[in-house]
This record gives structure tokens, sequence and C-alpha cells, in this order.
């Protein structure tokens, strides 16, 4: 999940500066198969990272586990290839490994040289990745390994999502697992969770008996060298309206409508930006169309994922051949006042119409009654930041993404269902904005289902295991960080529920990752080092200090 510095909630003091980069060539990775088949009996796993992208990347301890995740398939609920590669890797190392029926897994590393009293410290991160790409890049996510390459100081990936978020931080608790047993540390145990990047669904399963910690870095915060204490919660609903189509007569051909080149982003995390949803965008040229009476909706579709904002949509319409040119005329026009509100961040947004060939089949578009309905609703569900916070200005309090539109045909004509992602950081807001969408939906005659909200993780300032992470954050950077909280969600609080009492102690943080959730993400190269170095720092910190 990645962390913004607008949407923080900040605790401390001094603002964060900008941290110094390096330069490094441009470097493509070449991998030809999955790595992750290699064995682990080598202890630097070399073999697994031969002619590799980040060879000369340093630390070493999490660049080689990187690279590795980055070449193993694991879109959520796909995740049995990297699990069975963890567990293998536990194996190898002589580590004991156990497996909770979400597919939840803890990796145990006995305390060494000292540490073995001290209390065990759960190092957590998820290993499923958002799955995104380029509309020309052909990628197959289930089967094909990302491509990587350098660009300075930054590492991303070839026309998909990188999966830094959250390959960092598992990257990270692997290299601590395998660490020498001459190294001062407190007992271990790797939590990686599975299915995070569709609703947390791992950590709400979790079988909390498995975990004896009840010290937890979570690794998967991405705005370093901030510390995280606190997040949203946040809920899944949909609305569905059932339509009904009419045969159109013979003048009318049909037409592709499509939004593109749109930033997108994080829903959480990116929210607020304020960046164009594809949706939005789409809803709002079919709306001067189908108002100035150039046109007649079939279909419109949009994103898959509810934490991504869309960067895409598609529209299927007729027109009548002799309106081609007022049509391009009002699409022109909106498009004028869409790159005024957006176009110092949306610089490469286009609006494209794209006549298609006639063919035998029925011209079936949505009766003018339910043409309106749908963009009703398209248009007027609320999108971006809902509620900024009083106390904290430049913390979103409430916000909505309106995720998703897709159709299935029935008897009569289709339904339409839209998908948004809620979350906030009071209790009730998220019911507060479902009590709108019900009201929206009263008015035509849709229906509304939502899934229990997922809790948010409330700050604790007096957590021990922050004043120790701001302590070994100070020592690295010169200055004290921020103590924040995020929009975005984060599993603490629901792993927090999961293990009961006694409660336990936990800080997230991470190198700097932005543009999570879309094919510019990107992983920030100088600030990997500082943050494998506050890992070992607060553990070892631990173990000498029990």
């Amino acid at each position: 999940m990645q962390a913004s510095r607008r949407l923080q909630r900040t605790f401390g003091v001094e603002r964060l500066t900008s941290f110094v980069v390096t330069s490094q060539a441009r470097r493509v990775s070449k991998y030809p198969c999955h790595s992750f088949q290699q064995s682990f009996s080598g202890s630097d796993n070399s073999s697994m990272v031969s002619a590799a992208v980040t060879q000369d990347l340093e630390p070493r301890a999490i660049w080689k586990h990187f690279e590795s995740l980055a070449s193993i398939p694991r879109p959520s609920k796909e995740e049995g290839e990297v699990i069975e590669w963890i567990k293998k890797f536990s194996e190898a190392k002589g580590l004991s490994w156990q497996q909770d029926a979400a597919g939840n897994l803890v990796v145990r590393r006995p305390g060494s040289a000292g540490g073995e009293k001290a209390p065990t410290v759960v190092i957590q991160g998820h290993v499923d990745m958002v799955c995104e790409k380029e509309k020309e890049k052909v990628h197959n996510f289930s089967t094909d390994p990302i491509k990587l390459e350098i660009e300075g100081d930054w590492l991303t990936a070839v026309g998909t999502t990188l999966g830094a978020d959250n390959g960092m931080g598992v990257a990270a608790g692997l290299a601590l697992l395998e660490m020498p047993q001459d190294v001062t540390l407190p007992p271990i145990e790797g939590l990686f969770t599975v299915e995070e990047e569709i609703g947390l669904v791992g950590a709400k399963a979790l079988d909390g008996s498995m975990v004896e910690g009840r010290i937890l870095l979570n690794l998967d915060a991405e705005d370093w060298p901030n510390i995280y204490v606190g997040c949203a919660g946040g809920g899944i609903t949909k609305l569905a309206l059932n339509c009904k189509k009419e045969e159109l007569p013979d003048s009318y051909t049909p037409a592709l409508l499509s939004v593109g080149g749109l930033v997108g982003g994080h829903s959480g995390a990116d929210i607020h930006k304020y960046r164009a949803s594809a949706i939005k965008v789409i809803a709002r040229v079919l709306d001067n169309l189908v108002g100035d009476g150039c046109c007649r909706l079939a279909d419109v579709s949009a994103g898959d994922k509810h934490n991504v904002i869309p960067r895409e949509s598609e529209a299927s319409i007729f027109i009548q051949s002799n309106s081609i040119e007022a049509i391009r005329a009002v699409i022109g026009n909106v498009e004028k006042e869409l790159l005024l509100e957006y176009g110092v961040c949306e610089k490469t947004m286009s609006i494209k119409l794209e006549p298609l060939e006639k063919s035998g089949t029925p011209k079936l578009a949505l009766t003018p009654d339910c043409e309106k309905k749908v963009l009703a609703l398209l248009n007027l569900i609320p999108h971006g930041p809902i509620k900024f916070s009083h106390s904290i200005p430049e913390l979103v309090e409430t916000s909505n993404n309106i995720a998703s539109v897709k159709s299935t045909p029935t008897e009569n004509g289709a339904e339409f269902v839209v998908t948004c992602s809620t979350r906030s950081s009071v209790n009730g807001a998220i019911e507060a904005v479902r009590r709108q969408f019900r009201a929206l939906a009263g008015l035509c005659n849709a229906t509304v289902t939502g899934n229990k909200p997922y809790p948010g993780w409330q700050p604790n300032l007096d957590s021990k295991v922050l004043k120790c992470t701001m302590e070994e954050v100070t020592k690295l950077i010169g200055f004290k960080p921020e103590v924040t909280a995020i929009h975005a969600g984060l599993e603490c609080g629901i792993i927090g529920e999961r293990l009961g009492s006694p409660p336990c102690d936990m800080v997230a943080f991470g190198p700097t990752i932005i543009d999570a959730h879309s094919p510019a993400e990107r992983v920030q190269i100088s600030t990997v080092e500082p943050f494998w170095k506050l890992v070992l720092n607060i553990v070892q910190n631990i173990a000498k200090s029990s």
C-alpha cells in the first residue's frame, strides 16, 4: 500500500526532506524463465540473480530476493507458487514454517548470538501484487515474470506494475530470516499474508494462534523515512441496475468511444491528488453526447480492481453517419474542458471515437430511460476525497473510488454493476457514504450491497517499538522522522484483532515507492539501503536490550 506525503496524519515535527539520489545506468532484466526453480543451497543465491538487472545494487541481501520474487507470477488468489518458493527457501535454511487454511505463512528463525531470550519480533508483508499493464503491453501475469529496468535512481518495470508493493517488504523479511547465526537477533517470525490487494482477505482469515510475537514491523509502507502508526478502514459497495434494451433503426451505425492515457494509481494513497477517473471522464462525455441527441448508449465498461483508479474506459454507442462531425465537435469541446481541469496532471489523456463496421446483429441500445439512469449513477456517485480532517488538514478522512463498471447480458437487456471502494479513518463514515449510495440508487431503481468494512488501525503514540523506531531513524537520517497515519489500508489493524491479547505493538515503514497499482510503479533505489539498515537496527536493538 502506498503512503503519500499529503495523506499523512503527522505526529512528529520535522518535515521530510529530499533524499540524496545516485545515478544508475539504465539496465533491463533479461530473465528467460522463473528463477525460483533454482536451488537454495548457496548462501547468497547468486545463481538466481546471475545477469540480473539488480546485480550491482546494494544491499544484495534485499535485491537478490526482490529480483527472484519478480520472476514468480503472484497475482492475488494465485500466490501458490511464491508461497511454495518461500517454503523451500525456509527448508533450505533449516527454518520451520507453518501455514493456515487461508494460505498465510509463518516462517520461524530462533534468536541467535545472545538474542535467544528476547521477545519474538514479527516481520510482516503480503506476497501478492496488483497486476496492471499498459493497454498495448502483451503480458500474462499468471505465467510471465516481471521485466525490470533501472532509470536513474529508480527501479521500475517494462509496461507493467513492478510489485515493489509489497515485494520489497517480503524481500527484507527473507533477508532477515537468512542472517548468519553469529548475528545478534531476537527470535523472528516472518508473516507472509495472501490476497491483501483484493481486500486484505488473508489477514482477515489469519489463524492468530500461528503467531507468537507481539512486536510487529509491517514493511508495507512506501514513503521513506516516515513511520506509520495508523491507517484508514475500508469497504466495497456494489450498485446494480437492471436495464432494458431496444432495437434501433438501420440508420444507426456502431461506434466505440474510448478514454485512455490517464495516470491512474492507488485508490487510497493517490486519491488526494485528484487524478482523473476514466469512468468519470467517459460518463461526462456520454452525458454531453446523449444530452445533445448525438448517440445512443449500448454499453460502458472500465476498471476491474477496487484499489485502482481506472486509467481506461470504453463505451459501445450507436451514431448516425450524418452526425459524426457534430459528435467530434462535442468530444473536442469536452476534451478542452477536461484538459483545463486536469492538463497539468493528465498530460496524455485521450478521448477517441472509432466508427465500426456494420454487422448483421440487431442494433440494441439502452432505452432512453435506462440510458438516463446509467449515466446518472456514473455522474453522481462521488469520486475522490469526500472530507479532509479538520484537525489534520492534509489528512484525507473519507474518500470514494468509483472503481469499475461492468455489464452482464440479461433476457431483456443488461445488468450494470458499479463497484466502489470507500475508505475512512472515522467510524461510521463508510456507512454514511453507503447511505448516500442507497439514496441515489432509490432514485434509479438500483440495488446496493456491500461487504463488512475492515477496521482501521488506531495510533498508539505510547508504543515502545515506535520509540525505538524513531530513535533508529533519527540516527540514520540526522533528524526526527514524521510519525503519521495514512489513508491507504494496511493489514496492521486486522492482524492486531486476529492476534488478540496481549495486544500487538506495531509500526510500519518502507522504502519510497511511487505510483503503486499502476504501470508507472517504481521504487527509489537510494532509499532501500537505509530501509534495510533500519530493519536490522530495530531487531538488533530489541535483542540486545532484553
